[in-house]
């Protein structure tokens, strides 16, 4: 299905790591109870998102960036 809101899959998931927060910002980037108990899930999820977004251009990049770290962290328990 075509995105009608983002011009790409990468700028979708900087809005969710920079603008949103808590439940909406889990629910959006597909983070449930699982990604805080397997930590491999957590991982998989973690990478996969990385890789989603490196090299993009936007400006907020590096926020993302450490939002994910964040969230990594919070999942693995660090």
């Amino acid at each position: 299905m075509e995105d009608l809101y983002f011009i790409s899959e990468s700028t979708r998931i900087i809005f969710g790591l920079v603008k949103l927060e808590g439940r909406q910002q889990l629910d959006f980037l597909g983070i449930d109870f699982e990604h805080y108990s397997d930590k491999k899930l957590a991982e998989k999820w973690y990478t996969e998102t990385k890789r989603k977004i490196v090299g993009s251009k936007h400006p907020k990049l590096e926020i993302a960036f450490e939002n994910l770290e964040k969230l990594y962290k919070g999942m693995i328990g660090k």
